[in-house]
């Protein structure tokens, strides 16, 4: 198949993520149902919508709470829209319109102490104001046109981090940079902070392989998953050293996002409308599979965070041949 350079990196998103309908194509089947399956571990879980979203075309991907105020946050991979649902709300509506800077998707988000929201698209993460929406600043990839950033997660010294799922990369902005860069309302470049390319297993030239990241609580510890193979890894950003984690139970292969709590690691699986939850060991080299639930009404998760007490759980809808509208955020109750 001859595609021109941008298709071919939309549909590199698409290998992994299924992004059918947003690529125009078909992604291939796997058994990730299999790979789920934890032994005596199954869980029945309570599916609801929580929070409604505007139109037919979302395709929700990445979302975020703002910790002031609780508001809730939601991007559009096949637009490139911002949604937002004020706390307590139930129906969400446009915060940043589709195409707003030229992009046309937006994958993970964040939204710091400081009233900004984090939007990553392929090349590059922008900031803008919760206030009025507001571009700040923006972050791009070093090889624009080779990367997908797909998720960002921010550690409590305001430190960021984003995976770079086409280069195995994972990027790291020190806080005094990002304000900086905001200060000037300009444009910074990433730098990596790890280069997992010598502990990723080997896969298909193209593949989607890092995705989620998630800090401890402390910021001692992020853990990113490769959804290629399901591994986990454990970065420590003191010392820059890279853990494969030892884990049982059960295999993460089409890992999206990640929930860490204490010692419960929470992981949505994409292909097979799946959701495990890990207990991670006390020094962070190994995680084992206690729990995990699939049902079709996830609807291909490709998030998780918890609001209000409860897991919020994106249904993102990607591949799937009949739609069930409105798009929606899922309230999830059970694991």
């Amino acid at each position: 198949m001859h595609l021109t350079h941008a298709r071919r990196r939309l549909t590199a998103c698409a290998l992994a993520l299924a992004f059918a309908l947003a690529a125009g194509l078909t992604a291939p089947a796997t058994d990730a149902s299999a790979d789920a399956a934890a032994p005596g571990a199954a869980e029945a879980v309570t599916v609801s919508r929580a929070v409604a979203l505007p139109g037919n075309q979302a395709y929700p991907e990445g979302m975020a709470t703002d910790p002031k105020n609780g508001d809730l946050y939601i991007t559009s991979f096949a637009t490139g829209a911002v949604y937002r649902a004020p706390s307590g709300q139930t129906q969400a509506t446009e915060f940043l319109p589709a195409g707003t800077d030229g992009r046309t998707q937006a994958m993970g988000t964040e939204v710091d102490k400081h009233g900004r929201v984090w939007v990553n698209d392929a090349d590059g993460v922008t900031l803008y104001s919760t206030a009025d929406g507001k571009r700040l600043a923006r972050f791009v990839s070093p090889t624009p046109g080779k990367s997908v950033l797909n998720d960002v997660d921010l550690t409590p010294d305001g430190t960021a981090y984003v995976t770079d799922s086409l280069r195995q990369l994972v990027y790291r902005l020190p806080a005094a940079t990002i304000e900086k860069t905001v200060t000037a309302r300009g444009t910074d470049t990433l730098s990596t902070g790890f280069d997992l390319n010598g502990v990723v297993a080997p896969h298909p030239d193209g593949a989607i392989t890092l995705n989620g990241i998630e800090s401890d609580a402390t910021g001692k510890y992020l853990l990113t998953v490769d959804m290629a193979s399901g591994d986990l890894f454990r970065l420590e950003p003191a010392t820059g050293g890279i853990r494969k984690l030892t884990v049982t139970g059960g295999k993460l292969v089409s890992a999206d996002g990640l929930l860490w709590e204490k010692n419960q690691l929470w992981v949505v699986q994409f292909d097979s409308d799946s959701i495990n939850r890990l207990t991670v060991s006390s020094d962070v080299t190994s995680a084992s599979v206690v729990a995990h639930a699939t049902d079709p009404a996830l609807q291909h998760p490709t998030t998780l965070i918890r609001k209000s007490g409860s897991l919020h759980v994106i249904r993102s809808q990607f591949g799937s041949a009949t739609l069930d509208l409105p798009f929606s955020v899922a309230k999830v109750s059970g694991i």
